[in-house]
């Protein structure tokens, strides 16, 4: 049992989706139908759009469209500059720079130089409007008016300029002058904006100038008054010069004590010769002696003071040096003269030991001297190794606030420098990259791109319409716009073979229309079982002119009589002489071409003559529009319509007048797949045994 209940799961689902695939190919069916009905609407609307584009081609004149481009980079130097400045905040985004950018270049200024320099025209030869100019509209299209195009390209940050006029030449031309209207305004605004900027850093910069200055002055004053330049390397050669000193006097020390003893033996030895005593004092006082001794003296104080500025190879120190050893040289020829004046007489080792003993005293009071100058010297300089710290206390005070007041001036020159390199980039990046050239197609309207559009909208356009039509159609189109209680016997489809009687007796047996026919005839056959009587006649009627009841008529006489009945076909016009191609209308029963039927044409009929003919033929079928004949005669109504062309109630009223004698409506020229009411449904159905 599991494995059938499966197979009829399987079957059941197979089922839904063939009901499903169904129900979809109705569907698309019923949009076929849909479409083929209103074919003439959908049409129309084609053609008018385009006839409409054929008439935009021929009357419109054609336009062209000559762009230029232009390069609005941003740099990336001024963000960086304002953010160095502390104006990050401030610094604007890219897509804000973008919008300013397109803004700026349709401003009213520059519409109006346009349109003065080339004196532009609008539709009725006045003076092109300046709001028309940037934003053109439908009229400035469809007459061809001079407007411009601003396009901005986010990517590539260039901005696109375009100008369309009727001739090619002057569109170009135009959007040249516009696009270098527009840089130079551009430039400006940007040498503008710049301008404050270096105003106001100048006027900072004047100021901080004035501050460094004033500071550098003040420090220059204090280094001049303490004739000091850089405090470290002062202190260091104070010390060091000090030291040499120093050095120097420890060694006139050991020259002065080497002196004194070689002195004291001399003297020991002129004792011993105790030829000529003479005092060694005296030789100070002569005159030209002490003379050359103060000028030593002052020679030897001016070289200990040069040395401190001046190397041994200076030619200044050199001739102090000279004029050192000339003053010796003279002393020494001064001591030998009073020697010579002193004694006559002396023996060679007497003079020598005399005379170095001279020598050894001259150098012994060159040496002490020296000496003298050395410690005044010395003692200069510790002094002024004792003022140091005053002074890098002043220099301590000072030193910070002028090298920040430098700072501050070599900054702001910075700032000076880097405003003009950032105006000097910004205007170099503004420039037209590509001129416009005239173009060579036209820009509207273009005859491929037009008809295209407009046969794709009225291709839209048409089926809009058709599906809006069979929307707001309220017409009865189908069975189910029926009334329930009403029954559709059938579908007579729309064919040119039901015109007369030639074409369908031209019809073979197994031809939809025949099909159609006999299938009425077997629903009317059913409907007159179910009510129990068919009553005298079939009566088939219409609820106005045109809608075939006539031809149905005409059709279902013909389908009885080929089933051996005797059928009189019953009218009150001459329409169904003329399906049978009669040349006059027959006012009795006159015989047709088709064996068993006769046509007779009655002005008014009553139900005698109904009565009458009943009991002579087997059926009595009568064509009738009057709605009173409906009524008062005894048979079953079949109401003949066209789909789409009567509304719901129209036809409840002829089912409403005929009540129990309506059998049911029969659709004329139709074509939908729909199959009318089924009575087979409603008669009993046999028990399987």
């Amino acid at each position: 049992m599991p494995y059938y209940g499966r197979i009829n799961e399987t079957a059941a689902g197979i089922r839904q989706s063939m009901a499903a695939a169904l129900e979809d190919l109705l569907e698309l069916l019923r949009y076929i139908e849909i479409f083929k009905r209103r074919k003439r609407l959908f049409c129309l609307v084609l053609s008018a759009s385009v006839i409409l584009s054929l008439l935009v081609l021929l009357l419109i004149r054609p336009t062209y469209k000559s762009t230029a481009k232009i390069l609005i980079a941003k740099t990336t130097v001024t963000n960086v500059l304002l953010a160095n400045w502390g104006l990050t905040s401030q610094v604007t985004s890219t897509g804000d720079d973008i919008k300013t950018d397109l803004e700026l270049s349709k401003l009213k200024p520059l519409a109006e130089a346009i349109i003065k320099e080339y004196k532009l025209k609008g539709a009725f030869g006045s003076p092109l409007k300046t709001d028309n100019f940037f934003d053109a509209t439908f009229f400035e299209t469809l007459f061809s008016l001079p407007y411009a195009v601003v396009k901005q390209y986010r990517e590539a940050s260039m901005m696109e300029i375009g100008i369309v006029t009727m001739d090619p030449d002057l569109s170009a031309s135009i959007a040249n002058t516009l696009s270098a209207y527009y840089v130079e305004g551009s430039i400006e605004r940007v040498k503008t904006d710049f301008k404050s900027v270096k105003e106001s850093i100048e006027l900072k910069l004047q100021t901080v100038r004035d501050d460094y200055f004033k500071y550098l002055a003040l420090s220059r004053d204090i280094k001049i008054k303490d004739m000091s330049v850089d405090l470290t390397s002062e202190t260091s050669n104070i010390i060091k010069t000090i030291s040499t000193l120093k050095t120097e006097m420890e060694t006139i020390d050991k020259e002065v004590v080497q002196l004194d003893t070689e002195i004291t033996k001399g003297a020991k030895q002129l004792r011993e010769l105790a030829v000529f005593r003479k005092e060694n004092f005296e030789m100070s006082k002569n005159s030209r002696l002490e003379t050359l001794k103060s000028s030593l003296d002052e020679k030897i104080l001016e070289r200990a003071s040069q040395k401190l500025d001046f190397t041994k190879e200076h030619p200044k120190y050199k001739i102090l040096n000279e004029e050192i050893e000339t003053i010796k040289k003279q002393m020494s020829e001064e001591a030998e003269l009073v020697l010579s004046r002193e004694v006559k007489s002396l023996n060679p080792v007497h003079t020598e030991l005399s005379r170095k003993i001279l020598m050894n005293y001259i150098s012994k009071e060159v040496a002490l001297a020296k000496k003298a100058v050395i410690q005044k010297f010395t003692k200069l300089y510790e002094e002024e190794l004792i003022k140091i710290p005053l002074k890098y206390e002043e220099s301590a005070r000072l030193e910070p606030v002028l090298t920040a007041h430098k700072d501050m001036y070599v900054r702001f020159n910075q700032y000076a420098m880097q405003a003009a390199l950032a105006e000097a980039i910004n205007v170099s990046k503004l420039k037209v990259v590509e001129p416009a050239t005239p173009p060579k197609k036209r820009f509207y309207p273009r005859r491929g791109r037009t008809l295209a559009s407009a046969l794709f909208m009225g291709i839209f356009l048409g089926l809009a319409a058709v599906f809006f039509a069979e929307y707001m159609d309220k017409t009865v189109k189908s069975k189910s716009d029926l009334t329930a209680s009403s029954r559709l016997l059938g579908r007579i489809p729309y064919s040119r073979q039901l015109r007369n009687y030639e074409a369908f007796s031209a019809l073979g047996e197994g031809s939809k229309e025949i099909e159609a026919i006999n299938e009425l005839k077997d629903n009317i056959f059913f409907y007159e079982t179910i009510s129990k009587g068919s009553g005298k006649a079939l009566i088939v009627t219409s609820p106005n002119h045109g809608d075939g009841k006539t031809s149905i008529a005409s059709l279902l006489a013909i389908a009885y009589a080929r089933e051996g009945l005797r059928v009189v076909l019953v009218a009150a016009g001459g329409g169904t002489a003329a399906f049978f191609g009669m040349d006059a209308m027959p006012a009795s029963p006159m015989p047709t071409r088709h064996n068993g039927l006769d046509v007779l044409t009655v002005p008014e009929l009553t139900n005698e003559i109904v009565t009458r003919l009943h009991g002579t033929y087997g059926r009595v079928i009568i064509d009738t529009g009057s709605l009173r004949d409906c009524v008062s005669l005894e048979g079953s109504v079949i109401c003949v319509a066209e789909p789409h062309k009567y509304e719901k109630d129209t036809l409840d009223r002829v089912q409403d007048i005929t009540k129990d004698n309506f059998a049911g409506y029969v659709f004329n020229k139709d074509m939908r797949p729909e199959r009318p009411f089924d009575f087979k449904k409603l008669l009993p159905q046999k028990k399987s045994s």
